[in-house]
């Protein structure tokens, strides 16, 4: 059985997070409503064009895409592959030559915008993002419209100074994802008569600088209010991560070792490489058999499932990058050959999973 602390220590230099894109709205379906205002000439040039070509009869011959992600976790790859599979069937059905480019900037903001200046160079007719730090929004979505070329953002939303969304935006519903997770959570300790035992401890691994994330938790915390009132109040705990693994180790482990009193850990995370890497640390003070961990994502615990690793991270609050993919490049194809507008937004929801079922769930 491969431990926690293993796949830690093989990942600890890996800027990863997982799936750190969601909705910032309470939303229980995916929306679909018009394209905002706020994305300036770049959609709007791109928009103009492709509805003059089918006005025409035109036809689009190639299409040229980019995706620019911050870093290569396995759910961005696995949202990628969706892309270009896709966009290979959408070029079939229309008849045009479909080209995709996977890239990552290693959570380097420069190096991203050397990427943007790379795809505009190349011509591209669109852009899907997922920013490595939100304060380069307008900078990034100011460049593309300078270019005409319309930008999407994947997972993490392309936002202003007041958090509002400047281009359109594909990801999940994080509230909702949250908030199955803590309701999860709840029924767990009651049913395990947690609740009331005073070695237990609550901890909340959060992600508060990333937009995205923060709804997570918010769902995550409403969730256990209201399914397990104020059990464990005096017993529940904060750390703060920035998207990696040996991040959320360190973090969680400061947590674990300053309340050596508790005895069992019930712990829920802003992204499955705060489970990872709270789970290793709960590993580390030999309290794994008798803690919990649920998850977000599920992309890495397939495997560890599939291996028989889950004796800490027990259920995962699952959703699909390849769904969220698969969605944001047929809106943008259809955009560019048709002019359909862009959704402004769209969310997919979370379907809760363990490793006795997990195979029936996941993509």
């Amino acid at each position: 059985m491969r431990k926690m602390m293993a796949l830690l220590l093989a990942g600890a230099m890996a800027v990863s997070l997982t799936g750190c894109g969601g909705s910032e709205t309470n939303t229980t379906t995916a929306a679909a409503t018009e394209a905002p205002t706020t994305t300036a000439a770049a959609t709007e040039a791109a928009k103009e064009e492709a509805t003059t070509a089918a006005e025409a009869g035109g036809k689009v011959e190639a299409l040229n895409i980019y995706g620019i992600y911050k870093s290569e976790s396995a759910y961005f790859v696995n949202e990628a592959a969706s892309i270009e599979k896709t966009l290979q069937e959408l070029g079939e059905q229309y008849g045009f030559e479909a080209t995709w480019h996977f890239n990552n900037c290693d959570g380097d903001p420069e190096k991203f915008m050397t990427l943007v200046d790379t795809a505009i160079a190349d011509k591209c007719d669109a852009i899907l993002a997922c920013v490595p730090d939100q304060t380069m929004s307008q900078s990034v979505v100011d460049k593309c419209a300078a270019a005409g070329v319309p930008i999407i953002a994947v997972d993490d939303g392309l936002i202003d100074d007041a958090g509002e969304k400047i281009a359109p935006w594909f990801g999940i519903d994080a509230y909702n994802i949250g908030y199955a997770a803590g309701e999860w959570m709840a029924e767990y300790a009651s049913t395990n008569n947690l609740l009331e035992d005073e070695t237990v401890g609550l901890l909340y691994m959060t992600m508060d600088t990333v937009s995205s994330c923060v709804p997570r938790t918010e769902g995550e915390r409403d969730a256990w209010k209201e399914k397990a009132g104020d059990a464990l109040a005096d017993r529940t705990y904060s750390a703060d991560y920035v998207s990696t693994q040996e991040d959320a180790f360190n973090n969680a482990s400061a947590v674990i070792t300053g309340h050596p009193e508790i005895k069992s850990w019930l712990v829920m995370v802003a992204s499955e490489n705060g489970a990872l890497g709270a789970g290793a640390a709960i590993e580390n003070a030999g309290l794994a058999e008798s803690s919990c961990v649920i998850t977000l994502g599920c992309d890495e615990m397939v495997g560890q499932w599939a291996d028989g690793n889950y004796e800490i991270v027990r259920a995962a609050s699952y959703f699909s990058g390849k769904v969220v993919g698969k969605e944001a490049i047929t809106s943008v194809v259809e955009y560019l050959v048709n002019g359909t507008e862009i959704p402004k937004e769209y969310a997919t929801p979370a379907v809760i999973c363990t490793p006795e079922n997990y195979q029936d769930v996941v993509l």
